[in-house]
């Protein structure tokens, strides 16, 4: 059989620090291109592969250069790992859905990015011959939001990149200690900086038990931006400056140190459409709390600490018992490592390959 010709939408590669939408496509691109003998994956790149300024710009280049692109490399199917599917081609087209978080907070972005990420997206999506979806409860979104047919999705899980294994060299460890002044007892989160991720209530939970260990310290990773900066600002109204750090953006192998040191991982999130960083710190033994979301449910099972809701009160409480009982931390930690052994990126690129050979079947 000749190799399946897939054109692969290559802007969400674009970048010096990888979003979770460019962890995937890296991870999933990593995988397929072992496989020539079955798959001729061609990366359709935007104009200087640099990131898009602008919605418009977005626009233009998915609905009319992708498209171009895709002809001259005769692609046999299109796959949008991220955002928009063109709507006028008739080359076979798959999507991936990462979340409808828009939908339900749709106050979250200005209107021109609102328009393109509420209305634009899904609407694409019915013209997709196909669509991945992360997760079943991003599936029940497009079914229950968009009223798209259930046969018409697949789930596909993240994997988790072999880098995020856990860090015993102690030269090591005491590199990345000293490197972001992370002391022998602090607590993690990573992500983008936004209002969703609740990092005002980690802040003030974190408060009211700062005093718990005269070294403790709360790490706050991600690239700096507009919240990032107001999340300072609180940090240095509560006095908190020496305790609370923004380390920025973390390479995934010093991160994976972080992970192997840190007292908890936090993911106190009030939406996700899956949660990368969650079976990051479950494959290296760093144990989790996080929001009782469905998505998490999905994702850590049993293996997660959940809150109710995301309370500073209640938060603080779970994050002095993870320093002071470790009989109940090291049962996460044993039932994380577990539970991140059924997410693997070679099993999310096999079942993505079946999707290509499922809808060219279909033409």
């Amino acid at each position: 059989m000749e190799p399946i010709i897939v054109g692969f939408d290559a802007q969400s590669l674009t970048g010096k620090y990888p979003t979770g939408l460019g962890v995937y496509s890296r991870n999933l691109v990593r995988i397929l291109e072992r496989h020539p003998e079955t798959i001729d994956l061609r990366l359709l790149w935007p104009r200087n592969r640099l990131p898009f300024e602008r919605t418009l710009q977005r626009l233009v280049w998915e609905q009319y250069h992708l498209v171009m692109a895709a002809t001259r490399e005769e692609v046999n199917v299109i796959h949008t790992p991220c955002f928009s599917v063109p709507r006028l081609s008739r080359i076979p087209k798959v999507v991936t859905a990462h979340d409808l978080i828009v939908l339900k907070q749709p106050r979250l972005m200005p209107p021109g990015s609102r328009w393109y990420f509420s209305r634009w997206i899904p609407g694409s999506y019915r013209h997709a011959d196909h669509i991945i979806a992360v997760s079943r409860s991003t599936k029940n979104d497009l079914v229950n939001l968009l009223q798209i047919n259930p046969d018409k999705i697949t789930v596909i899980h993240h994997g988790v990149n072999p880098v995020f294994t856990r860090t015993t060299d102690p030269h090591e460890i005491n590199r990345i200690r000293f490197k972001y002044h992370a002391p022998m007892e602090f607590f993690l989160m990573v992500g983008s900086f936004e209002a969703r991720k609740n990092i005002a209530s980690v802040i003030e939970a974190f408060s009211r038990i700062s005093n718990a260990s005269p070294h403790l310290k709360l790490l706050l990773v991600g690239k700096p931006g507009p919240y990032q900066r107001k999340m300072a600002q609180l940090v240095k109204a509560s006095g908190l400056e020496e305790q609370v750090l923004f380390p920025g953006y973390v390479p995934d192998k010093e991160l994976a140190t972080l992970y192997s040191v840190a007292a908890a991982f936090l993911f106190i999130s009030s939406a996700e459409g899956f949660g990368l960083p969650l079976i990051e710190a479950m494959s290296i033994g760093c144990p989790v709390i996080a929001t009782d979301l469905e998505v998490f449910h999905e994702i850590g099972s049993d293996a997660v600490s959940y809150l109710e809701a995301p309370e500073p009160a209640e938060l603080s409480e779970q994050m002095l018992r993870m320093l002071e009982d470790p009989p109940y931390r090291a049962e996460f930690v044993r039932r994380g490592f577990a539970r991140s052994l059924n997410f693997s990126w070679d099993l999310a690129a096999e079942e993505t390959f079946r999707v290509y050979l499922r809808v060219l079947k279909r033409h």
